[in-house]
């Protein structure tokens, strides 16, 4: 009496090694690249760091072939006869956090606020769709335009420090804005102090573009130019305290994946926390650098600049 033979089994036998690897199990991986190690774990430690392909979006699929990831190898000086065991194509999927409407909805709804005067509520937000990141966590940031009963919001959402999707949004808006206004004329140059604002109501559209609307942002901070008493102010209209002053020498810090540089320079302008400045190497006056002060006696490369 003849055994019979599973029908997994006997597939496989028919199909022989190449029909076995195609069976193979798909990977996921988190990262924006495929390497070797993730789609053969098992290979020399030497070779899994090895760059084969991008990965695809947050939760899309890609597929991998042996000849792909033999021409990695061989690009990267390896054997590429290590790539004969793997199966001659392999799904790759991106991993992914979903966001729905409803979830993007609520984080959009609190950063707003954050930004909108007090008094101003949001009815509802419209033109918001789902998306997908890459797992780990994420932050919403939102730029509203200018401030209207209908107001248009463009919508970033980041992941680390790297934005993965911007949408635009529309924010139905209610309420009367209560925003800070100075009491008097003041002439530029002066720090504005709690003593001289005060909370005035305005219709939300009566308020300039760019309109500042929150006492944080005006209080401790120095005018530019000369501004008038009880009307609603643009946030140009005053600048950080600078904690950086012209002449003085601070600390140039030019960051790059896997080192830091670190140099001495002369400012050529104050500048405040975030702001962007001109500054000349200690040893070069012939060289001007755009940077941005992260601190009273540090600074970060923004862009070169080119010689005088």
């Amino acid at each position: 009496m003849s055994r019979s033979i599973p029908t997994f089994a006997l597939v496989l036998a028919l199909l022989g090694p190449a029909g076995a690897h195609a069976a193979a199990r798909g990977v996921t991986v988190d990262g924006d690249r495929i390497t070797v190690g993730d789609l053969a774990p098992t290979m020399p430690r030497a070779v899994l760091d090895i760059d084969v392909a991008p990965a695809p979006a947050p939760g899309a699929r890609t597929h991998i072939t042996r000849a792909a990831v033999a021409d990695a190898l061989r690009r990267a000086g390896a054997d590429e006869t290590l790539a004969d065991a793997l199966p001659s194509r392999q799904e790759v999927k991106r991993a992914a956090e979903s966001i729905d409407v409803e979830g993007l909805t609520a984080e959009v709804r609190e950063a707003a606020l954050a930004e909108l005067p007090l008094g101003v509520s949001i009815e509802r937000v419209t033109g918001l769709s789902a998306t997908s990141v890459p797992p780990g966590g994420h932050r919403v940031e939102v730029v509203l335009g200018r401030l209207r009963r209908s107001t248009t919001a463009t919508v970033h959402v980041f992941v680390g420090t790297k934005r993965w999707t911007t949408q635009q949004a529309t924010l139905a808006l209610t309420g009367v804005a209560k925003t800070p206004v100075l009491r008097r004329a003041m002439a530029p140059g002066t720090t504005v102090t709690d003593e001289d604002v005060h909370l005035r109501e305005v219709a939300i559209d009566e308020l300039p573009e760019g309109a500042i609307t929150r006492t944080d942002q005006l209080v401790g901070k120095r005018l530019r130019t000369r501004q008038g008493g009880d009307a609603p102010l643009r946030r140009t209209a005053a600048e950080p305290l600078p904690i950086i002053t012209r002449g003085s020498v601070v600390n140039l810090v030019a960051q790059r994946p896997g080192f830091t540089i670190t140099r001495q320079v002369v400012a050529q302008q104050d500048g405040g926390q975030g702001q962007v400045i001109r500054v000349k190497p200690v040893d070069d006056d012939t060289r001007t650098m755009v940077v941005t002060v992260h601190g009273s006696n540090d600074v970060r490369v923004h862009a070169l600049g080119g010689r005088r």
